[in-house]
């Protein structure tokens, strides 16, 4: 997968499963644009790329919970690329065993702000940009929560949000050149999931248990199917959820 000098986001970038991506997408040949809300890890996680020969162009921390803080960071992009190619909307945060009757406004209201209306501030800056080059891929990172129920009512909508908002968009600007899709990862041992994992052993077992294939996913099987999608090998590909997710879909 040719991605020669292309011009690629990475949000959440300091985290297993961004800095797995951002690694293949550097493999592959792009140029790094990455960002992450907490500033001292992204810029252990840009200095370990640049060590490694990647080429990180743009380093910039943001809250994609702010729209404010999303316009800056679309202005250091353009400032220093003027377009973009594709992008990983990988930000986000966990929901935790919080049961709905004990679910307190904050909590809600945080998930929502984070997963689904901090990835529709940055895929909305994305389409600008792209409208102006004449296209572009994007890939949103949603959940199996996002196609399937899960015990976090507040997680699971947002990931059920993020999932109608990629067929939503794919469908607006598909004949414009955009191609947007999702990734849809089960339980993976990485982020987040490490939480999981290390919860009682019967929890654990019990989710894995639903995955066919036995065990948890790698930060590296998700960031292979991001990077596919963006590459020229899916070019007829859009509007897609994609599992990856060991079988668990399969059910």
């Amino acid at each position: 997968m040719d991605l020669g000098n292309r011009r690629v986001l990475v949000t959440g970038a300091a985290g297993e499963i961004g800095m797995a991506t951002a690694r293949s997408f550097a493999a592959s040949g792009a140029r790094l644009a990455l960002t992450d809300h907490d500033a001292d890890a992204l810029e252990k996680a840009a200095t370990t790329l640049r060590d490694e020969g990647a080429r990180v162009d743009v380093e910039v921390s943001a809250d994609i919970r702010r729209q404010d803080s999303v316009q800056h960071l679309f202005h250091q992009i353009e400032d220093r690329w003027s377009g973009l190619d594709a992008a990983f909307n990988n930000a986000g945060r966990g929901g935790g065993e919080v049961p709905l009757d004990r679910m307190d406004d904050e909590h809600w209201l945080d998930i929502l702000q984070t997963n689904l209306t901090g990835t529709f501030f940055c895929l909305r800056a994305e389409i600008q940009l792209m409208l102006r080059d004449g296209g572009g891929a994007i890939v949103n990172n949603s959940s199996i929560l996002g196609i399937h129920g899960g015990a976090n009512a507040a997680y699971t909508a947002s990931k059920h949000g993020v999932s109608g908002l990629t067929k939503s968009a794919a469908i607006q600007y598909a004949q414009r050149g955009i191609r947007i899709n999702a990734v849809c990862p089960g339980l993976i041992d990485a982020g987040m999931g490490k939480k999981v994992l290390a919860r009682e052993q019967t929890k654990v077992q019990a989710m894995l248990d639903k995955h066919p294939i036995g065990r948890a996913g790698t930060a590296e099987e998700v960031a292979g199917a991001v990077v596919w999608l963006c590459s020229d090998a899916a070019s007829y590909v859009t509007g897609h959820l994609m599992p990856v997710d060991g079988g668990y879909s399969a059910w």
